[in-house]
């Protein structure tokens, strides 16, 4: 019997010193399944099955706390922007949904927010499994109110300050160990807060997070690490993570064009299935009107002269029956002909150097030089960014040379360049007549 419950999701989060996989739910808490030494998420493997949370590290993340003098929530995504711009975090244009706000306070006509920006994922930090979602590691785990926690993540020290599943401002540190000068620059960092006015109370004490494992501050490290901070420190173990609900709306440009070319693969395959179930339904009505007019074609001429009557029906519900020749044909079906173009894209597991936006495949009769002939036609609409222009002329060489399109006769319409995206773009038509 499965253990899989409803709800249950895999949270990739990152531990001291490599991924961790916790398997559970909000509802009923999260279990450790896996601590691994992999630093690159693209290296962790052995996702139980379910869904995927990605927790992104603080150091692929900067936070700006500030507060906004209004309480319209509606307003606070433009202010938010402005606030990055601002302070020259602005995030890249092509990188997906980059950027996102957290509420950690409101009063009257106030609110006190965290603008966050997530640098654009570089190669090996996400997972080979697509995360359904991603948020900061800073919220999926429980800051303590009233005092500033310290843990590792992935081989380097961090700080954050706020309340459970509200931070106020998180920060990767400079060195990797605790001492005295990361003591200075935590308190600095709280301290430019509360002149902001963001931190009312001055923390009551750190709190470093220990893992159990040997990479944990030592005990003369915490005593530096007070020193320099001017606050009392205790070392606690670091607590389970959970999952924000609802998560954060920060999607890299990667997972989002692999879930557009997801969902325009399911709705192509639901077409070309219904048009299947089209044609086959049809050609089983035909079929069976067939059959019955064979039946009664063998009855009449039995027991009547109307023979002709009935011949010239069976003569017409063959002639239907032909009529769909452009769709019974395996080598001509609609997925047939865009697989084997498919197959001419001269991409790699690694690189997908070409993106098809638009493929259009007809198969049709026409009148050709006043003869009723089956029309083919294969219309290609693809997309290269400029450094791999040079895989357009293969494509289309794969295209002549394919054994599966042979019957086809290709034109290559020259390219151009796309002014939103500044990709270049081509068409290239075949056409089949018989």
């Amino acid at each position: 019997m499965s253990n899989k419950k409803k709800g249950d999701l895999n949270l990739l989060i990152p531990g001291a010193d490599g991924w961790e996989i916790w398997k559970g739910s909000s509802a009923e808490g999260f279990q450790l399944h896996a601590a691994t030494e992999h630093l690159m998420a693209l290296d962790v493997t052995g996702f139980p099955a379910g869904p995927v949370g990605m927790a992104i590290p603080v150091r692929q993340v900067s936070s700006v706390p500030f507060r906004a003098q209004t309480d319209d929530l509606a307003l606070l995504d433009d202010l938010a922007l402005m606030q990055l711009e601002k302070n020259g975090t602005r995030p890249s244009l092509d990188g997906g949904q980059l950027t996102d706000h957290f509420v950690y306070g409101m009063a009257e006509e106030e609110t006190y927010l965290t603008a966050v920006v997530m640098n654009p994922p570089g190669e090996g930090q996400l997972p080979r499994k697509s995360p359904e979602a991603f948020d900061l590691s800073v919220r999926c785990l429980p800051l303590p109110d009233g005092e500033c926690a310290v843990w590792r993540e992935l081989g380097r020290w961090v700080f954050g300050i706020g309340k459970p599943g509200s931070p106020l401002y998180f920060e990767c540190l400079a060195s990797d160990r605790l001492d005295a000068r990361v003591g200075n620059d935590i308190r600095l960092a709280l301290t430019q807060l509360q002149i902001q006015g963001m931190l009312h109370d001055f923390p009551r004490r750190l709190v470093v997070w220990s893992h159990g494992s040997s990479s944990d501050a030592r005990p003369e490290e915490l005593e530096v690490l007070s020193r320099g901070a001017g606050l009392p420190v205790e070392a606690v173990p670091r607590p389970a993570p959970s999952w924000p609900s609802p998560p954060s709306r920060l999607l890299p440009a990667d997972v989002r064009a692999e879930r557009l070319a997801g969902q325009a693969k399911r709705n192509r395959m639901i077409g070309v299935a219904a048009a299947v179930i089209l044609y086959l339904g049809l050609a089983g009505y035909l079929f069976l009107n067939l059959r019955t007019a064979q039946k009664e074609a063998a009855t009449a001429r039995r027991a009547a002269d109307a023979v002709q009557d009935d011949a010239k029906l069976l003569t017409e519900h063959e002639g239907k029956w032909n009529e769909l020749k452009p769709v019974v044909e395996t080598q001509f079906h609609p997925l047939e002909v865009l697989l084997a173009c498919y197959r001419a894209l001269p991409n790699t597991d690694e690189s997908r150097f070409i993106r098809l936006k638009e493929a259009v495949i007809e198969n049709q009769f026409r009148e050709l030089e006043g003869e009723l002939k089956v029309s083919r036609r294969v219309r290609l609409e693809g997309l290269v960014e400029q450094e791999n222009s040079l895989k357009i002329p293969e494509f289309a060489k794969n295209l002549r040379e394919s054994g599966d399109l042979e019957w086809f006769r290709w034109t290559f319409g020259s390219e151009t360049t796309d002014r939103k995206s500044g990709q270049l773009t081509f068409v290239y038509e075949g056409n089949a007549t018989e």
